[in-house]
């Protein structure tokens, strides 16, 4: 420890920490850097699953570099482009849009071992064949997965003795505090800790006799050496005479960083600075809001860590890790679903990091952190080795495990991948049902609002009247139509949507129990014949029908908002029980007049109670009328 330019306590660098490299697996002693003429290959998988997993997959291949070792980097979705494309919008979607959803995903993984063998072999399925081709082309010596999917993947083909593979050494390097099932695989023959506790974590999981060791974070060299801190805030433009909070949330910008960046720009004491990472609607937002700063993507994160005084994380991830190697201490508030929480609470163990509760005490732990930050500088410190690298290059000159290979005959094998589809399929479209009922790719008005949506259903005959669409019209009530309504009177349609009246897609109006088993688009299907009729694009979509995963994927792609609606007759209005932000889709079978009179009716009861009716089409910006 020394004392650095606000007068606490830094971390030396990573090479002064030990004099000597450290032997981490027991009977191994060789030198660190090889010899120019043995270059031995390794090849690194990571997922752009957010960019911490990148971000340590590229500072461990420049380790290895500078060793004499061959190095290249994949990307896990590449083995499997357009199934990657869908997980990682998928994932994108779920962690800012559906955070429950994945808190789900994450409690199932923890709590049913049967979650992850079903990944492992929809893995197998769909990535494997890209992986070979990977592997026969580089011929690695040894595979190092910094993602859970690769290491996942690698194990099952190392279990089921995969030819390409053979017995080329396997590794996965866990870059979390905590570790959940689909970190560990029992056919992998060495799993690297980011710090004690994982380690810990991951024995629980494997066994005390499991192949676990750590070696401490991988952490880009600039971090240990920070810059000059007035320097470096001169540079960025930032005030000298401020205490400078600085807020991360990984790559993407996900969490609910808004209420720290708000609660900490009331302080007259303290300037918030949030980098919002790829979040461009992130930084927009708080552009313009006093007493902080809102920054965008930036390559700055180190002259950021050195102008800072103390961070605030909410994941756990490489963000909070190059905090620690820049010497300054990390508080975390509102930690993401998932593995944000986990990890926040493994790092609270392992003494690296404060949790603040609420937002009345964060300003606090602030000032408290920054009068005595020794405690959690120290134990951050301590995470870090001089060369985590070292298990890995032992590793290259361990023995090499057996082959093993699998015996089974090509129409048991082809059985297999059929039940093993079908499962899968009917997986994926039971948990996307829930999703889409709770709506993913919905942005939801707040329930503290006085606002609801109103749309009406009703055969095509029945709407065609300037009346009932003037109705609509003034009270931004939606007309729901399907492809069966709509091809049965276009003419009607086409008169609602020219007299100015909103139109939503209810899908292609064919009822389905089996939903959550068939591969049918019902929501493509309705668009497609509503948006020839109308010669536009229908962008809301209420279902009718159970969602399934095809119409889920389906709606993220094409950047569909999709509303959950509670759907009622016109004979029960009178008994719905109402509350804010309802999405409400009346069916009816009547005339244009008994709607209107219904309608109306209606309209009265909502303004006695003080509700407001909103267009469904600011749903798709937040839920807040313009």
């Amino acid at each position: 420890m020394f004392a650095g330019a606000n007068g606490w306590p830094q971390r030396l660098s990573r090479s002064s920490l030990h004099a000597k490299p450290i032997n981490l697996v027991a009977g191994c002693h060789f030198p660190l850097r090889l010899p120019p003429m043995s270059r031995p290959r390794v090849l690194l998988v990571s997922a752009r699953m957010g960019g911490g997993h990148d971000g340590v997959g590229k500072v461990m291949r420049n380790h290895l570099l500078e060793l004499g070792v061959d190095c290249e980097m994949k990307d896990f979705l590449d083995a499997a482009p357009r199934m990657g494309k869908f997980l990682e919008r998928a994932f994108r979607l779920e962690v800012k849009r559906a955070p429950w959803a994945y808190k789900l995903e994450y409690w199932l993984w923890n709590r049913f071992p049967l979650m992850t063998h079903i990944m492992r072999r929809l893995f197998r399925l769909l990535f494997q064949r890209g992986m070979a081709g990977w592997i026969g082309d580089f011929r690695p010596d040894m595979i190092i997965s910094v993602h859970p999917f690769p290491a996942q993947l690698l194990g099952q083909m190392r279990k089921r003795g995969n030819r390409t593979l053979g017995s080329t050494p396997l590794a996965t390097f866990l870059t979390d505090f905590s570790v959940h099932p689909l970190w560990v695989h029992p056919s992998v023959d060495l799993h690297l800790c980011v710090s004690k506790t994982a380690e810990e974590h991951a024995r629980s999981q494997c066994g005390p006799k499991a192949p676990i060791t750590t070696v401490g974070p991988f952490v880009d060299e600039k971090f240990f050496f920070p810059a000059n801190q007035a320097i470096a805030r001169e540079r960025l433009g930032l005030p000298i005479g401020r205490t400078i909070v600085l807020i991360v949330s990984g790559s993407w910008g996900v969490g609910d960083v808004e209420s720290t960046f708000r609660a900490l720009a009331k302080e007259p004491d303290l300037l918030p600075v949030l980098l919002c990472g790829q979040n461009q609607q992130l930084k927009q937002r708080f552009a313009s809001v006093k007493g902080g700063v809102a920054v965008g993507w930036t390559t700055d994160v180190d002259l950021y860590m050195a102008a800072s005084d103390i961070v605030v994380q909410n994941a756990g991830g490489l963000s909070a890790l190059e905090a620690m190697a820049s010497g300054r201490p990390v508080l975390t508030y509102k930690p993401i679903a998932g593995h944000g929480v986990e990890n926040s609470h493994a790092m609270v163990a392992a003494g690296v990091t404060q949790l603040v509760e609420s937002e009345e005490e964060l300003a606090r732990a602030v000032r408290d952190t920054l009068a005595n930050p020794e405690p959690l500088m120290a134990a951050a410190a301590s995470q870090f080795t001089p060369h985590p690298e070292q298990a890995i290059l032992e590793l290259l000159h361990a023995a090499r495990p057996k082959r093993r290979f699998v015996t089974d005959n090509p129409a048991m094998r082809g059985t297999k991948v059929l039940l093993r589809l079908g499962s899968a399929f009917v997986a994926a479209n039971l948990v996307s049902g829930l999703i889409g009922y709770r709506g993913l790719n919905l942005a939801k008005a707040s329930a503290d609002s006085h606002y609801i949506y109103l749309a009406l259903l009703a055969p095509g005959p029945a709407s065609a009247s300037n009346l009932l669409d003037n109705l609509l019209l003034q009270n931004n009530i939606a007309l729901v139509t399907t492809g069966n309504i709509a091809s049965s009177d276009p003419a009607a349609l086409l008169h609602a949507y020219q007299n100015g009246v909103e139109i939503v897609n209810g899908g292609t109006g064919h009822s389905s129990d089996f939903n959550f088993l068939l591969p049918n688009n019902d929501l493509s299907g309705g668009r497609s014949t509503i948006d020839s009729i109308l010669g536009t694009k229908v962008n809301i979509y209420i279902p009718q029908n159970t969602i399934n995963a095809v119409d889920l994927a389906w709606a993220g792609i094409h950047h569909q908002t999709v509303a959950p609606a509670h759907i009622v007759s016109v004979a029960r209005l009178p008994k719905l029980v109402v509350r804010p932000a309802a999405i409400i889709e009346i069916r009816s079978s009547l005339r244009a007049q008994e709607n209107i009179v219904a309608i109306r009716a209606e309209l009265n009861r909502l303004a006695a109670r003080g509700f407001t009716v909103a267009p469904l089409s600011t749903l798709s910006n937040g839920g807040v009328p313009a």
